[in-house]
């Protein structure tokens, strides 16, 4: 059974990038590898985006990148991810889709599903992006909460530290093993992931723009790293599958937690213990459940439930990624605690 990728190797079909975005996922269909063929004086470099189909920032960076015709001196692999996700309903609505895989929790091919659609196009991809060497992969994403421009990184090497720096001086160490494309490049390219905010705003959109472009501009490594932040030690914070929740309000009949509703406003910036989750009834058990990159439950030393109902942190830390959905805490997680380091 063939994976479900569309391929173009020898550039982007002619008039595709005349057309909106929508039009644009409409004619493609299904997630999509292109090449745009350079002058071949360096290395290949790669840029990834829409592996989740809500999105869509670095799907319009790109996209307005591309339609100035650039020439560049090397191919440019373009992989665009959850085109089905990115279409249904109103468009750019799910990060995945009911009976899918998460698009950035497939690149690891060892899991039961690995016949599924989304990991037969992941398969299908890292061969197409093996197969030459590269410079350095960039992959694009969005939160679902309210953080500041980010990187990823899951090596603190100078090559890594210098491409994701083309983008945020704020990185972080990510150390999961969570099936992403960022690990499953690691040992063929320095790569980074990049968190560009909220979707649909001019500010995400032209950040992503402006660190494509340098990017795209002198060749990886040709410069050191600037002065920056690194995080690390991230643990994942997730909410408990039989707990009932939402954001804002008091716990009641209809939801055991009742999360902070501006919980993202403290993502990037170190709060310390007590820093309050969220509210569950009193008396009620933790909601939460907190592992260490390892997969080491550390729950009773990260968060506890006061007699008052109200879940904190137990010990100052970084909050990142927090989100404010039901629909994103669920399908990955309420948020990650890190600590910080000045590199």
């Amino acid at each position: 059974m063939s994976a479900p990728l569309r391929r173009f190797p020898d550039g982007v079909p002619d008039g595709l990038l005349d057309r909106p975005v929508r039009e644009v996922l409409r004619e493609l269909g299904t997630t999509t590898w292109l090449r745009v063929p350079g002058t071949g004086e360096q290395p290949a470099r790669a840029v990834a985006t829409l592996l989740h189909g809500d999105e869509s920032t670095g799907l319009e960076a790109v996209l307005q990148v591309l339609r100035r015709r650039p020439r560049f001196p090397f191919d440019l692999h373009v992989v665009l991810g959850n085109v089905e996700a990115a279409l249904h309903g109103s468009g750019f609505a799910h990060r995945y889709l009911d009976g899918q895989e998460d698009g950035n929790r497939v690149w690891n091919g060892s899991s039961p599903s690995a016949s599924s659609p989304q990991r037969r196009a992941a398969d299908a991809v890292l061969a197409e992006l093996v197969a030459t060497p590269l410079a350095g992969l960039i992959d694009l994403h969005n939160t679902t909460g309210a953080n500041p421009f980010h990187a990823l990184v899951t090596r603190d090497d100078d090559a890594s530290l210098e491409l994701a720096t083309r983008f945020s001086t704020t990185l972080l160490r990510w150390e999961f093993g969570a099936g992403t494309l960022l690990e499953a490049v690691a040992d063929h390219a320095p790569a980074a992931a990049v968190e560009c905010g909220l979707p649909g705003r001019q500010a995400s959109t032209a950040f992503a723009i402006d660190g494509l472009r340098r990017f795209l501009g002198p060749r990886p490594g040709a410069f050191p790293a600037p002065e920056h932040d690194l995080l690390g030690a991230m643990r994942r914070v997730r909410i408990r599958p039989d707990v009932r929740f939402r954001f804002g309000g008091v716990p009641d009949g209809e939801v055991d937690l009742a999360l902070v509703p501006d919980g993202d406003g403290a993502n990037l910036r170190e709060v310390p213990a007590g820093h309050v989750i969220g509210h569950v009834r009193v008396g009620a058990p933790q909601p939460l459940v907190v592992t260490a990159a390892d997969g080491t439950d550390v729950t009773d030393r990260i968060v506890a439930v006061q007699p008052d109902g109200a879940v904190v942190t137990q010990e100052p830390a970084t909050p990142v990624m927090v989100v404010r959905t039901v629909e994103a805490a669920r399908k990955d997680c309420l948020c990650y605690l890190a600590s910080r380091s000045t590199g």
